[in-house]
Formats: structure tokens, C-alpha cells, sequence
């Protein structure tokens, strides 16, 4: 009787191991993230350390022969910290796109990754087309609309022409431990391989080492040369920063890094970071100070559009010649606008999950608001293809000649105090 139990008990395991072979080894990914003119990164975590091959090849060629061209062995690291892998591949072509996938081998099964894609930078002239959302956090109860968003954007980049790149304006999760970290990855499994990621860090992410380790950023500065960033894209020049950072140090770092990055030939030029320089939201409105801090150098630079989180809204504002969008849609639980809507601004709308797509022109930019779901109290409709605003700005002139309001700098830099005519000046 002894001898039979014992035997179970290894039939038993045998059985939960073999089982547990068959699982897929990924925790999250893969994904890309970090793209250039000739090299992007492919990250993904898997529940221990696996060796793997990343395999990639140019998706004409692939569609073609269905057969990945170059592959890159990825030893199992000794080193469990950081648990997130990264391979860069150098050495690609301009202006092409490319398929991607990871094979891993754990324990006698292997277990390949679904195709993933993303596209080099292109020549300039050459039109491009990016994703935007903010605010996905968690909602807490009723279906995933994070999942309903990031299928969207997904559906949206094999229904047209793709996407360059895909960024996300803070506030990614609810809190930065790895049951929201999983949730999130899930969530947004196939729109991640879509295109390259790249996200700017929220309040609720609170500057955790997590984020650093699940993304690769474009060249940068602060924590990691990751916390704000850079990048330059054909005809497109996108700069991330970092609104949490609130020390007379790093605002300065970060103010420097907009003056440099917005320097360049690029006829098209973006911003990103979490909170609003203005906003009719109810609950956050505009009070950052970023007006003063980061509004002047938008203006003098010729900066075509703003995009912010924190409000859970959408919102299109514009100041001084420079288009702001609040899009705080990605979803989070939507919040209501004031009654009375901040200066400049032209379309205002609450109870909306959604995402933003841009496509540059050499003469043009083209925005479009897509809505993907209606919340009313508890219940959240879906809303396929919805257009919430669409609009253009015309493109094309170097910023010295674009129509602009003359606006007053402050004479320091950064300033903090009040003293006329800076009303949250900041200097020292």
C-alpha cells in the first residue's frame, strides 16, 4: 500500500511538471521599445531564467518566404537582476519594417512567441504615423477596457498603414507592484506588438525601478538617461519629460533638454509628459506651473502639439500658437470637466476611453480621436470607431516663420517664486 502511494505521488508530479512545461514562459512580452534610425530593442520577462533565440527579419521578405533571416542567441543570464531581458539590434536597414519573434526553450518544450513588428526611422519628407494614450491604471470593476483600448490601436494599425511608435503619457498603472505590472502586460499584449513602446512616467508609477527595467527609452537624462528622453524620427522630432520631477535641479536639467532637442531641422515637433499645462478638468484643472516653466519654450520652438495625461478626459486647448491635447483616456475611470472650461479652449469631452493617432505630412499634420468606449455610472459601452475630434495643422514652415503670439520669457530660466511679471517665476 505504501509502495502505490509513493508511485502516485511521482505520477502525480510528473504530471503537474509536465503540465507546467507546457505553460508559456512569458510573463510579459516580447515588445520593442528604444527605435532609431537602425535599431530598436526587443525586451520580454520570462518566470526564470531561459535561454532563447530572437529571430527578426524584413517583413517583405518575410511575408514572402515566411522565414526569419537573422536570428540571436540569448544565453540564460546568471545574473537573475534585472529579471527583464533586453537585446539590441544594431545594423538595420532605414526605413524598413521588420517582424520579430522569441523562441525559448523550457525545460524539453519550446515555446515560440507570436510575431511581433516594428519599422526604422524614415528618410525625411516621408509621412509617420504614431499612437498616443494616457491614464490606463486599472478600473475596478466591469471588463478590461485597457484591453479594449490596446486591441483598438492594435486593429487600427493592421486596418491602415501601421505605426511608427507608440507613446503613452504617464499613469500607466494604479500602483507600481507586479500584480498591476502583470494585469497591464496582459492587457496590452497585442497592441505591444504592434510598434515600439515608449511611455513617459505618471504620478502612480511613483519613479519605481520597474518601470526602468520593463522599457527601453530613446537617449536621455536623469535616472538611467531614461527619465526624460528624446526622439528623433524623419521629419518628426518627440520629446519626453519627466512633470514629477519638482526639484530647482532637475526642472532646470529638463529645461535645458527641451531647448537642446527642439533645436533641430525637424519640421514637426511634440511634447509629452503627465500633467496638464492647462486643463477644465474638475479635479486637476491646469495649476502646475508649467505655463510659466515649459509654456515659454513650446512657443519659442515652434512646438505643433502638447500631448498631457492626469485628467481623465479629453481636451484640446490652444495657447499661444501651440496645440495642447489632454488625453487621459486610456482606461481609467473617466472624470468630469469644470463648468467653466480654461482659456483656449476649443473641444471638451468627459466619459470617454480613447487613443490619439498622428500622421505627419511634409505640408500637414492629421490628429484623430478615437473613442473605444462610453462610460456612464458603472456601465461602459463600447463605441467602435467613434470619432471624438479630428482636426489639422498645417506644417511645412521653419518655426521662425509660423504665426505665432510673442510671449514673454522669464530672464533666469526656471523660477519658482512669485514676482511680477512671471507669475510663478522661478528663479535660482
Amino acid at each position: 500500500m505504501k509502495r502505490f502511494f509513493v508511485l502516485a505521488f511521482l505520477i502525480l508530479s510528473l504530471g503537474v511538471a509536465a503540465a507546467a512545461q507546457l505553460v508559456p514562459p512569458f510573463e510579459h512580452g516580447p515588445y520593442s521599445g528604444a527605435p532609431s534610425a537602425n535599431a530598436v530593442t526587443i525586451s520580454w520577462l520570462l518566470p526564470s531564467l531561459m535561454p532563447a533565440t530572437l529571430s527578426y527579419a524584413p517583413a517583405a521578405a518575410y511575408g514572402s518566404t515566411g522565414e526569419m533571416l537573422a536570428t540571436v542567441p540569448v544565453p540564460a543570464r546568471a545574473d537573475a537582476v534585472p529579471r527583464t531581458t533586453e537585446v539590441r539590434l544594431d545594423g538595420l536597414e532605414l526605413g524598413t519594417e521588420y517582424v520579430y519573434q522569441v523562441v525559448v526553450q523550457s525545460g524539453s518544450e519550446t515555446v515560440t512567441s507570436p510575431v511581433g513588428r516594428f519599422r526604422t526611422a524614415p528618410s525625411p519628407g516621408e509621412p509617420v504615423r504614431f499612437a498616443v494614450l494616457s491614464d490606463t491604471q486599472w478600473q475596478w470593476e466591469g471588463p478590461n477596457r485597457l484591453a479594449w483600448v490596446g486591441d483598438a490601436i492594435a486593429a487600427d494599425a493592421d486596418a491602415g498603414p501601421g505605426l511608427d511608435f507608440i507613446l503613452h503619457g504617464g499613469d500607466l498603472v494604479e500602483s507600481p507592484s507586479s500584480y498591476y505590472w502583470t494585469h497591464w502586460f496582459a492587457s496590452f499584449e497585442t497592441m505591444l506588438l504592434r510598434a515600439p513602446f515608449i511611455p513617459v512616467l505618471g504620478n502612480h508609477e511613483r519613479n519605481t525601478g520597474r518601470y526602468y527595467e520593463y522599457f527601453a527609452h530613446p537617449p536621455g537624462g536623469g535616472r538611467d538617461d531614461e527619465r526624460w528622453w528624446s526622439l528623433h524620427w524623419g521629419d518628426v522630432v518627440v520629446v519626453g519629460l519627466d512633470t514629477n520631477a519638482s526639484s530647482p535641479p532637475e526642472m532646470r536639467a529638463q529645461q535645458a533638454w527641451l531647448e537642446q532637442e527642439l533645436s533641430g531641422a525637424e519640421v514637426h515637433k511634440f511634447v509629452i509628459f503627465h500633467h496638464p499645462v492647462f486643463s477644465s478638468d474638475a479635479y486637476h484643472g491646469s495649476g502646475y506651473s508649467y505655463d510659466v516653466i515649459y509654456h515659454p519654450i513650446f512657443v519659442e520652438h515652434g512646438v505643433d502639439i502638447v500631448f498631457n495625461g492626469h485628467a481623465h478626459n479629453y481636451e484640446r486647448l490652444v495657447r499661444d500658437g501651440v496645440t495642447y491635447l489632454v488625453v487621459g483616456g486610456g482606461g481609467a475611470t473617466p472624470r468630469a470637466l469644470a463648468d467653466t472650461r480654461a482659456e483656449g479652449s476649443i473641444v471638451a469631452i468627459p466619459d470617454h476611453n480613447f487613443y490619439v493617432t498622428v500622421e505627419t505630412h511634409p505640408d500637414r499634420i492629421d490628429v484623430r480621436v478615437v473613442s473605444v468606449d462610453r462610460v456612464e455610472g458603472d456601465t461602459a459601452t463600447p463605441t467602435p470607431g467613434e470619432t471624438l475630434d479630428a482636426f489639422s495643422l498645417p506644417s511645412g514652415a521653419p518655426p521662425a516663420a509660423r504665426p505665432r503670439e510673442p510671449f514673454p520669457r522669464p530672464p533666469t530660466g526656471l523660477c519658482l517664486r512669485r514676482s511680477p511679471p512671471w507669475p510663478r517665476s522661478a528663479c535660482g
